[in-house]
C-alpha cells in the first residue's frame, strides 16, 4: 500500500439499526428489509488520482447498497467475474460472492459499513477503512482492497486490521 491516509472526516452519518427487526448472526432475520442509509462521503484530497476516484466512487455505490439492504444494488455493483478475497476465503465470482458471503454474513445481519479512511493503493486500487457494526452491536475493523474495471468491482481484498 502506498500513499498518505486521508482520514475520513465528516463522513457521513448511518441510520442505526436498533429495532429493525433483524436477529443477530445466529440466526435468519425475522422480518423487513435493512433501513435506507447515505453513502459515505470521506474527504478525498488530490492524492488520489482519477482511477483511484473511480475506484472510490464504485466502493461507494456498494457501501451504499449494502448498508440500504439493496440485494440488487449490491449484486450490480460487480462484474460477474469479480473476485472477493475475504481473509483467505475466496469468492471466485458475483453469485458466489452474493450466496456465500454478502448475503448471509451482511445484508441478513443487517450490517452497516462506515467508511473510516481512504488509501491510495497499488496501481489503480482504493483501499478503504471500515467500521463494521451488526444490529445486534458486534463490530469489526477491516480494509477493503478494491480495484475497479469499467465501473464496476473486480476484485475485492479484505483484510482485519
Amino acid at each position: 500500500m502506498h500513499g498518505r491516509l486521508i482520514t475520513a472526516v465528516g463522513a457521513a452519518a448511518l441510520i442505526a439499526l436498533a429495532g429493525c427487526g433483524t436477529t443477530t448472526s445466529a440466526g435468519p432475520p425475522t422480518a423487513g428489509p435493512a433501513p435506507q442509509a447515505a453513502a459515505p462521503s470521506p474527504a478525498v484530497g488530490p492524492e488520489l488520482g482519477e482511477a483511484h476516484r473511480g475506484a472510490l466512487a464504485a466502493a461507494d455505490r456498494l457501501t451504499t447498497a449494502l448498508n440500504a439492504g439493496d440485494e440488487a444494488g449490491v449484486r450490480a455493483a460487480f462484474a460477474p467475474d469479480a473476485r472477493f478475497d475475504s481473509v483467505g476465503r475466496i469468492y471466485p465470482d458475483r453469485e458466489a460472492i452474493m450466496s456465500r458471503f454478502l448475503v448471509p454474513e451482511v445484508l441478513r445481519v443487517g450490517g452497516t459499513y462506515r467508511t473510516v479512511a481512504v488509501t491510495p493503493g497499488n496501481d489503480d486500487r482504493v483501499v478503504v477503512e471500515y467500521e463494521f457494526t451488526t444490529s445486534s452491536g458486534g463490530r469489526e475493523r477491516f480494509t477493503y482492497d478494491y480495484l475497479v474495471v469499467d465501473g464496476t468491482i473486480k476484485d475485492v481484498v479484505g483484510r482485519y486490521l
